[in-house]
């Protein structure tokens, strides 16, 4: 993880209170992660997935840490396949720990291959938070490797991974679930935390800013829109008048010039049927 200065003053959110949000794939690790960090069997585990948002909360080395264990997405499912209850569901998972979470941990089997089709599935979730939600996502690699380290794992495996990375601003820890007496792997993971938060000015993640700068963005658009708009239909009525008023003038003209042609003409007619019928009288 990139090397980060940190600044004393930035921690005062964090030193008392962590919030977390475990966000990632069906049988991932996210309720043993919960448990690892929590230092206890906070989550239940085993064949049964976690079908609903589930909070726990503990003291862990001075901090009292809160863990939203989310519902896993299917890896096999794109968001067009998913219904629409599930993603607003899964985009309220950062409400369940008000007034916002510090960190979403983003949990990746190290064992398992990321894929192409997996990062899209990833990355069509996140947008479901918004952009920001990368400034506070960490990749949380579970189960360990012995034959070589996590930057190498990184580099061997497909780009997509390195992409997932990338997008997380480098930052990422390994953690093996398997191995809950090693306490340094979590001690190590809050600092971690506590570092992004620093990056972040130790402001929290707060969706609804998102959804408020996004329907600002929208309004002003539409205001944009519906101004352009207006001066065409301005312009277009301004344009039609002025082609009526010429037409009208060259009508009128055009009759000005046919009652001058045909006055003449109607007097001397009008006279001599006039003598004619004083004659016959």
């Amino acid at each position: 993880m990139k090397n980060l200065k940190v600044k004393n003053n930035s921690f005062t959110e964090t030193q008392g209170k962590v919030r977390l949000v475990l966000i990632g794939e069906r049988w991932a690790g996210k309720s043993l992660s919960g448990n690892t960090i929590l230092r206890k069997e906070r989550f239940e585990c085993g064949r049964n997935r976690t079908t609903e948002s589930e909070v726990r909360h503990d003291m862990v080395e001075g901090r009292m840490i809160t863990v939203v264990d989310s519902p896993g997405w299917s890896r096999s499912l794109s968001l067009r396949e998913i219904p629409e209850g599930d993603k607003q569901r899964f985009k309220l998972n950062a409400s369940k720990c008000h007034p916002g979470p510090h960190a979403f941990l983003l949990i990746v089997p190290i064992d398992c291959a990321f894929s192409e089709d997996e990062r899209k599935i990833v990355d069509e979730h996140m947008k479901l938070l918004g952009r920001r939600v990368w400034r506070y996502t960490m990749v949380l690699f579970t189960y360990n490797l012995a034959d070589r380290s996590v930057e190498e794992h990184i580099e061997r495996e497909h780009w997509a991974l390195r992409w997932l990375v990338d997008k997380c601003q480098n930052k990422y820890h390994v953690m093996n679930n398997m191995k809950k007496n090693q306490m340094s792997q979590v001690t190590e993971l809050l600092d971690k935390i506590e570092e992004m938060v620093a990056e972040n000015s130790g402001q929290l993640f707060c969706p609804d800013m998102d959804d408020v700068h996004l329907r600002i963005e929208e309004k002003f658009e539409r205001m944009q829109l519906k101004h352009v708009l207006k001066e065409r239909l301005t312009q277009g009525y301004k344009m039609r008048e002025l082609e009526l008023i010429t037409g009208f003038k060259k009508k009128l003209l055009e009759l000005q010039d046919e009652i001058r042609g045909s006055v003449p003409t109607t007097k001397s007619k009008s006279l001599s049927e006039y003598y004619t019928v004083r004659i016959i009288l």
